[in-house]
């Protein structure tokens, strides 16, 4: 008599599965960093892999099925419909060796309309065995729209707006972007953490790129620069000083950021720092 051998799926979203043969033993977590997300933004998740076994495990496709899938649900039970096929990669672990996957659920899944939602990752065996992760709960909420302005006419017109999201302890900003007459929403980007004090200030370009301003602390504003598709070009973070910082539109159709004085990243102030030394000069510590 032969005895297949069994599967223990414990609580907190750790599933250990006993493979037979070379692919040893699987540990699989699945973690998101937040609770919950706006409405059309990305919805990071990263899936935990670890080989616990003795020998190297093989994950991979197998007869026509893929080795990852993701199970996604509304709270009331409904399967969210796959709006692409996930395409998980090969992942060869070692002994003893652990590999993280991100992947953003909402590129995959028509996870759209407001409210809870909870998601599972299931891994394949070689012979059908199946390692199952406990429900990972979420939210998608509205954001509070804080600006909007269309562009553009007919089929190309694009409405452009601002939303503020409200994410325990703090408040994001996102851009989002969205064609009306193609029924085509892209992805709502986050500018960053936002100081709700004041209204951001906007301006085109004659190149009809969205130039943002707005508040991320007290006596700091940041410059988003984003394309036709809400995709960044660049950004600036600004001290205030003495001059007001403000956008300023010439007549040639080009804008410029004036005022206060440019905070550099903290890698940059460090390389800056580094080529001072060498010249022989010391940086100023404000």
């Amino acid at each position: 008599m032969h005895f297949r051998p069994r599967f223990l799926f414990p609580c907190l979203g750790l599933v250990l599965g006993w493979i037979p043969g070379s692919w040893g033993q699987l540990d699989l977590r699945l973690e998101t960093p937040k609770s919950c997300y706006l409405q059309y933004a990305p919805i990071p998740v990263t899936i935990h892999l670890k080989n616990l076994g003795g020998q190297e495990l093989v994950l991979e496709e197998a007869g026509g099925q893929p080795w990852l899938e993701m199970i996604v649900q509304s709270n009331d039970g409904l399967l969210m419909k796959a709006e692409r096929p996930l395409v998980a990669p090969e992942v060869r672990l070692q002994s003893g060796e652990s590999r993280n996957l991100p992947l953003d659920l909402a590129q995959y899944y028509l996870v759209r309309e407001p409210g809870a939602y909870r998601v599972r990752a299931s891994a394949r065996g070689p012979v059908g065995e199946t390692l199952l992760t406990e429900p990972l709960s979420f939210l998608v909420g509205r954001g509070e729209s804080i600006w909007s302005v269309p562009r553009g006419e007919g089929k190309e017109r694009r409405i452009f707006s601002l939303l503020k999201f409200y994410e325990d302890p703090n408040v994001g900003l996102y851009l989002k972007v969205e064609v009306p007459e193609k029924n085509q929403v892209y992805p709502a980007r986050r500018l960053g953490a936002f100081l709700p004090i004041g209204k951001p200030a906007a301006e085109f370009d004659s190149e009809g790129h969205l130039h943002l301003l707005y508040g991320v602390a007290p006596g700091q504003v940041r410059l988003s620069v984003v394309n036709q598709d809400g995709n960044l070009l660049r950004e600036e973070t600004r001290q205030e000083t003495t001059e007001r910082i403000q956008l300023r539109k010439g007549p040639d159709g080009l804008v410029d950021l004036v005022g206060g004085t440019v905070i550099l990243p903290s890698h940059l102030r460090e390389k800056l720092s580094t080529l001072q030394a060498r010249a022989g000069t010391v940086p100023r510590v404000d």
